[in-house]
């Protein structure tokens, strides 16, 4: 081994130079050393056989995912080479995006890192933690400054109190019980219900008693929590009204750990009935293993919740699905007024 080996070859896109120089430069500061073109290249020597002699001696790679590689046949080839040298990969994807076809050849199986949205560095720590088991020698962390006080509020105490008397967790607006479980639990539990309804009565119907059912709920929970949100109304339109609920209930159900809920609406801008967007990443309900329509109970309660809350009939068509992408996390839906 020379001594210009690097432990981790990083394959990266151009216009995702910036993410790739951030992820080299954790990945050195925790002593892992990195290849990255053309940083290690050195001038006048040729340029594909450095490239491919850096792949054989690496460990493993870290391949930087954006809709950007689907037009890269250079990275394409990097790939194929690490494909055919048995060099294990780690996608590090910092957008939501589908994979075109040659890629899915390559990565569809591949463990990968979801590093959005936020900042991707909120996953290095992940990814480090993803690449250590093939590295050649044991990591010695450097050792780091003490971190700052947390000064805002836990999250575990945010919406729900949890009395030790009783050992129940209650939301101190209400008082209402609440329990929590792990998603597997949820998605084998509603899974198993799903597969039971379509061998009596078909796939269709079994979406469509999963979506009814997450509609009457979410009715229901708009309905408790409608006129409880201590909203300013002084000087306020209708439009900021309901602006202000819509995002008080996202806030609601990414706190309560659904999702990262967010949603986008211009009551002033309805073009062909759709007035919004909503999103949630990382649903709680997603069954990306079995691809079960499952959350078919998710797109009936938000079509519930927000039905409740303006007072409108509405549809949410979904124009981005996670169970459709294996590098994706991201549920997008359309929200239009429902013509009656």
């Amino acid at each position: 081994m020379s001594s210009s080996t690097k432990d981790v070859f990083i394959s990266y896109t151009t216009c995702d130079r910036d993410v790739a120089m951030d992820i080299v430069n954790y990945l050195e500061s925790k002593g892992v050393s990195c290849f990255i073109a053309p940083r290690d290249i050195t001038p006048g020597a040729g340029y594909a056989s450095r490239l491919t002699q850096a792949i054989s001696e690496c460990s493993i790679s870290v391949v930087v995912c954006s809709d950007a590689i689907n037009a890269s046949n250079h990275m394409l080839n990097e790939i194929d080479i690490l494909t055919e040298k048995k060099k294990p990969l780690v996608p590090f994807v910092i957008e939501d995006f589908n994979l075109n076809d040659d890629y899915r050849y390559y990565m569809g199986r591949s463990q990968r890192i979801i590093a959005y949205p936020g900042n991707p560095s909120f996953v290095f720590d992940k990814l480090l933690q993803a690449l250590m088991p093939a590295l050649p020698h044991p990591i010695t962390p450097v050792a780091q400054p003490a971190p700052a006080p947390v000064v805002e509020n836990v999250k575990s105490t945010k919406v729900f109190d949890y009395l030790p008397s009783r050992g129940i967790m209650i939301n101190p607006g209400d008082t209402s019980r609440n329990v929590s479980f792990r998603t597997d639990t949820f998605i084998n539990m509603f899974g198993g219900i799903f597969e039971k309804v379509v061998e009596t009565a078909g796939i269709q119907e079994a979406t469509k008693i999963f979506h009814d059912t997450g509609y009457v709920c979410g009715k229901n929970f708009a309905t408790k929590i409608n006129n409880q949100w201590d909203l300013s109304t002084s000087g306020a339109s209708i439009y900021d009204i309901y602006k202000d609920k819509l995002k008080k209930w996202c806030e609601f159900d990414s706190d309560v750990g659904w999702g990262k809920f967010d949603i986008e609406v211009d009551f002033n801008n309805v073009i062909d009935g759709k007035f919004g967007t909503l999103t949630i990443n990382e649903c709680f309900i997603v069954d990306k293993q079995k691809k079960r329509d499952i959350c078919a109970f998710v797109r009936g309660y938000c079509e519930g919740v927000i039905e409740t809350l303006l007072d409108c009939g509405v549809l949410l068509k979904c124009v981005s699905c996670p169970n459709k992408s294996h590098f994706s996390s991201l549920c997008k839906f359309d929200i239009s007024i429902l013509e009656k």
